[in-house]
């Protein structure tokens, strides 16, 4: 059996990210403690099924994060222009620029939920998210690199890239 990265191990098994499964048990009322407790056990058995590390629980929920039925906490790499967007709405949202450790580690995560939101929908703009490891699946979905490149070119002009390392923490004001 192959190594797998941990993220893709948990989707494989359990078919949510694992920022997501935390939100799902603490949303639907179980404490933090249980919730922790909870995660530890699934992440070491996936971790030992396929053969990887698991990733610590306070990497996608932080030591004294907000409640999660308060503020909605997202603790995900945007793109550039989002906390502008979302402050031109008139809500408010909390960014942290990435250290290069950090931001690789978001990398990672963002191409894992991209690549779920293109198993889901096929589309040709979450194709243009995946950029870097798109070539194979570009070809077998016949499509060409100059269709990719348009409309990757228009969400940068429209949304920004990532060069600035955005972590969105939460937004604000309704």
């Amino acid at each position: 059996m192959s190594a797998y990265d941990f993220e893709t191990a948990f989707f494989a098994r359990l078919k949510q990210p694992p920022g997501n499964y935390i939100c799902a048990k603490l949303k639907s009322g179980t404490n933090l403690e249980t919730a922790r407790y909870v995660f530890d056990v699934v992440s070491a058995a996936i971790a030992q099924e396929y053969g990887c590390q698991p990733v610590p629980f306070d990497f996608y929920y932080p030591k004294g994060a907000s409640p999660v039925s308060k503020i909605p906490h997202y603790n995900k790499l945007v793109r550039d222009r989002i906390p502008d967007i979302i402050e031109g709405s008139g809500k408010h949202c909390t960014v942290e620029v990435l250290d290069e450790k950090a931001y690789l580690d978001a990398l990672d995560a963002k191409l894992q939920e991209e690549l779920n939101e293109y198993q889901e929908s096929h589309f040709l703009e979450e194709l243009a998210d995946l950029l870097e490891v798109m070539g194979a699946v570009v070809k077998a979905r016949g499509y060409t690199w100059d269709d990719l490149t348009r409309v990757r070119k228009a969400k940068r002009a429209k949304r920004g890239g990532f060069d600035r390392r955005l972590l969105l923490k939460d937004v604000t004001g309704e």
